[in-house]
């Protein structure tokens, strides 16, 4: 199965194109974590034993992925991989919007909290839910492919397996 896969992989992640520039969509970031058997790419996490955390931006109005990023450990917070990572590629956009895990960055909207450090659950929150529902819906989509469920990818293919199922995502929503 190696030998199928690694060949189209490369040539399927290319497919996913550029970033996403179009700064009157609202974009959705957030990260998962994929269990990988490469040990010299992953960390022990929180949730699989080894694993990568992956940051997927997709577009809130049709859960289309616009930007995946390379693959880092899995004990790596999801604002620490964004900030490495998807924030050199992407441009500036004003319309990106996170879930909690990206607390304190600028750049990403997150829940508005109050003066204690708590959520506010008020009527903008609960449109907040339902825009950020689009990731979480996304990545699910993303993770029944079997070879995001325990990639046996080596080194820099991880990212290539990730990319390539993102770019299938798309062409799956084009379909429809």
């Amino acid at each position: 199965m190696h030998r199928v896969i690694s060949r189209p992989a490369r040539h399927l992640a290319e497919l996913l194109g550029p970033p996403p520039a179009d700064r009157r969509e609202l974009w959705v970031v957030d990260g998962t974590l994929i269990p990988v058997h490469d040990q010299s790419r992953t960390a022990k996490s929180k949730n699989y034993r080894r694993s990568v955390n992956v940051q997927v931006v997709c577009r809130a109005r049709n859960r289309r992925a616009g930007a995946v990023c390379d693959a880092w450990p899995g004990n790596r917070n999801d604002v620490v991989v964004f900030r490495e990572t998807l924030d050199q590629s992407l441009p500036d956009h004003p319309r990106l919007s996170g879930d909690g895990g990206y607390r304190g960055y600028d750049q990403i909207r997150s829940p508005r909290r109050g003066p204690d450090g708590r959520i506010v659950r008020d009527r903008n929150y609960k449109r907040f839910r339902k825009r950020r529902a689009v990731a979480e819906h996304t990545l699910a989509r993303l993770k029944d492919h079997q070879i995001l469920r325990q990639c046996r990818r080596r080194g820099g293919a991880v990212n290539h397996a990730v990319a390539g199922v993102a770019a299938l995502h798309n062409l799956k929503l084009d379909i429809r």
